[in-house]
């Protein structure tokens, strides 16, 4: 039995990433195991740690004890061990910080208990109750009333506070019961069920057509060969991929095994929940950010004590506890809110490649618009394709029409909506039809500016401009949620010619309902968003058709499946074409197709309309067209020839701190060590310059790209080793030698394989 346990801590990331070595107290022989819970001295305090290793020998000669075992179970194995350790390895992210990414909030910190309530019940039997009442009854009135409402209730459970109010007495009357041997106190744990599998109706299978039966026999092969297998799903919208995923996870399901479905968090609607609910009812947990941390921690226990054997829940859900794992399933694989923004910068769709490749497990990948990436994968054989080229009911995909916004300009027409777009709604509207009308921004307008001297009025703390909301009046930073109030005359000059130019969801909103005044208007962004369950109520109230119009950002673009709306609106297409990223072309293809997917799903034809700047783009012509092989063709030459990704890869390194002369001290210094660890590597070192963003929350930020490509052969790898393997172990290298020898407050994070370079 192994006597040593080897505990990884919190400290300072830039100081250290090992773990320490500690003796394992004679009590916990046997019960610390690896993903243990501990509280360890550490110099003159206890903090809390986790067991990653276990051994018979420490590294030194002596080690102090393990002070107390904070849980009474592991909260990892060493599978999800070997995962989080890919994780920090691959992501450059300390360990203890990757285990707090995996283990829920609430669990760490003992934050969250399990709830539990005090129920009643008859423990006596009816002699015995009965011999107490006669010969002490009219002495204890209270407890007799109540012992004789549990005799005529023999079999059922009271809640403690039910019957104190029920029989206006205390406590100490039930206790004083109790202490006789009457009746039994229970405390019972309860489950915080947000989605209760009771309220959703139970569905059955959909008889599948041809190709989602090929889709279906091809997913369960690759079950059947129990290794691993990634395959991606590329079904046009309205195709059935959702009833694929519904009908591969019951295959998993009949072979014993698990299954997880990634959803994007806006995606977690009530449709959304309710098709696997009422597909699976109590074998299904959810996980998203909405859950409270009581909620969280309910559904983790589920999971980890195998009471469910499905988990469907936002990009978190690929930790869930399975033990037994056989598919992974992650639907709108092309979403950028796969990708975690925060502290450990991993993303979702590759890390459950990674957990499919530990377990023996499918992953699933699904979009009617995959990243370029996965479809190059897919091109090259990593991946297997299948398809679903047509509608489940046959119908078309909807006729995009295209207007050139310019030309509108010149015939006069200085409005949001085009002629054609304004026509549309109004006889949707008279035809009791419903309309989506998409626009990626919100706020009322994108900044304000001075037109005599050309102020625009921007952050105080960040380097950007505010956005004006109308509801409140207010200029807002989007960063860091300052606000300050419009002026009436420009701070620079003075000039009353002061105006705001460009427009969000909230514009769009209010011109929308002076222009409509008898339409029912509903908008759904981050503004009408921020308290729990407004996206269902939302959602809601335009499925039961009590809202005419639409208004929404990108929440509004994918998953949701409305059979009564005949129109989608997009009122700018250029919002993302023009941002310096080279990833701003995919984008707008795949919000253009996802948005024009919620139309026609029913039992008419819809259209979409798109208002443009630029109609002559690859983008929209593809959008245009529904041709994801047309736009692929283009993004995928202008991807190899500019050398970015899947032909490269990237470390996109931020510097900040509150004084800029800091920042960029030790920017050049990490620039210099890169540069001659470089020497000899075909990667290439982009800056120190400052970052697109240059100041966020009063920090000001520099930036440093590293770009691999191509095959190298040098002290860090094999003859054929992947480039991108190099550059990580030149990053983690380089980084370790930056951190050993700093001494300001800069801050650094490292995002590997960014999806954003601001």
């Amino acid at each position: 039995m192994k006597q040593y346990a080897s505990v990884t801590v919190e400290l300072p990331a830039r100081k250290v990433n090992r773990p320490f070595d500690y003796k394992i107290p004679v009590r916990y022989l046997g019960k610390i195991k690896v993903g243990s819970h501990v509280l360890i001295p550490f110099g003159p305090r206890k903090i809390e740690g986790f067991v990653v290793g276990l051994k018979d020998t420490p590294e030194i000669a002596q080690t102090k004890e393990i002070y107390r075992l904070l849980h009474d179970y592991p909260l990892f194995d060493e599978t999800m061990l070997e995962l989080m350790q890919w994780i920090s390895s691959y992501y450059q992210a300390v360990l203890i910080n990757v285990i707090k990414t995996v283990i829920p909030t609430g669990i760490v910190g003992n934050r969250v208990q399990v709830k539990t309530q005090q129920f009643v019940s008859l423990l006596a039997s009816e002699e015995e109750c009965q011999s107490w009442l006669t010969e002490y009854g009219k002495r204890a009135p209270k407890q007799a009333e109540i012992l004789s409402f549990l005799l005529k209730n023999p079999t059922k459970s009271f809640l403690t506070a039910e019957l104190v109010r029920k029989f206006t007495t205390g406590y100490s009357t039930l206790k004083g019961l109790a202490d006789k041997r009457l009746i039994l106190n229970q405390e019972i744990a309860l489950q915080r069920d947000p989605y209760d599998a009771s309220n959703y109706v139970s569905s059955q299978p959909l008889k599948p057509n041809y190709h989602q039966f090929q889709a279906i026999t091809q997913i369960c092969e690759a079950m059947d060969k129990d290794e691993v297998c990634t395959i991606l799903l590329k079904g046009v919208t309205g195709s059935g991929k959702t009833e694929v995923y519904l009908q591969v996870i019951q295959e998993a399901l009949s072979r014993g095994k698990d299954a997880i479905v990634l959803v994007p968090e806006i995606a977690l609607t009530p449709q959304t929940v309710e098709r696997f609910k009422s597909r699976f009812g109590n074998s299904v947990a959810v996980w998203h950010s909405q859950l409270s941390l009581g909620e969280r921690f309910d559904e983790w226990q589920k999971i980890y004590q195998g009471d469910v054997k499905i988990v469907v829940g936002a990009r978190s859900a690929v930790f869930a506890p399975f033990q037994n794992l056989g598919l992974i399933i992650i639907d709108e694989e092309h979403e950028t809110s796969y990708k975690q923004t925060d502290q450990v910068k991993y993303h979702a769709r590759d890390v459950a490649i990674k957990r499919a490749e530990l377990q023996n497990a499918v992953t699933l990948l699904g979009s009617a618009t995959p990243a370029v990436e996965s479809s190059y994968h897919a091109l090259i054989g990593d991946y297997k394709l299948i398809t679903l080229p047509e509608r489940v009911n046959l119908s078309p995909l909807p006729p995009v029409q295209i207007i050139d916004m310019r030309k509108e300009l010149k015939q006069g027409n200085r409005t949001i909506f085009s002629n054609q777009l304004d026509q549309a709604i109004k006889e949707r509207l008279r035809e009791k039809k419903q309309v989506i009308l998409f626009l990626n921004r919100r706020g009322y307008s994108n900044f304000v500016l001075c037109r005599e001297c050309g102020y625009v009025i921007r952050c105080q703390q960040c380097d950007v401009s505010l956005t004006y909301h109308a509801d409140t009046n207010l200029l807002q930073c989007h960063y860091c949620d300052y606000t300050e109030k419009p002026p009436q005359n420009c701070p620079n000059c003075g000039s009353n010619l002061i105006k705001h130019f460009g427009i969000g969801t909230q514009q769009v909103e209010e011109y929308t309902r002076e222009r409509y005044p008898e339409a029912r208007i509903a908008r759904m962004d981050v503004d009408t968003t921020r308290r729990k369950g407004a996206h269902d109520r939302i959602l809601k109230a335009f499925r039961e058709k009590k809202v005419d119009i639409l208004i929404g950002t990108q929440m509004i673009s994918k998953g949701h499946d409305f059979p009564n709306v005949t129109l989608v609106g997009v009122i700018i297409a250029d919002t993302a074409l023009h941002f310096p990223d080279f990833r701003s072309g995919e984008r707008t293809f795949q919000l253009l197709t996802q948005v024009a997917g919620r139309t026609g799903r029913g039992s008419e034809q819809g259209e979409v309309i798109v208002q443009t700047y630029s109609p002559d783009h690859y983008s929209i012509k593809a959008a245009k067209t529904h041709d994801y092989e047309l736009f692929f063709h283009e993004e995928i030459g202008y991807r190899k020839e500019i050398k970015q990704p899947p032909f490269s890869q990237l470390i996109n390194i931020i510097l900040q701190d509150e004084s800029e002369s800091a920042v960029i001290e030790e920017a050049h210094r990490l620039a210099n060590y890169f540069a001659m660890k470089i020497e000899e590597c075909p990667i290439e070192l982009l800056g120190p310059a400052p970052a697109p963003l240059s100041r966020v929350r009063g920090r000001f930020r520099w930036q440093i790209i590293l770009k691999s490509r191509g095959l190298t052969n040098n002290i860090y790898s094999e003859n054929d080793a992947d480039n991108g393997d190099v550059l990580r172990m030149i990053c983690q290298d380089v980084m370790k030698k930056f951190y050993d020898g700093q001494k300001s407050s800069v801050t650094v994070t490292v995002d590997v394989d960014p999806i954003g370079m601001l």
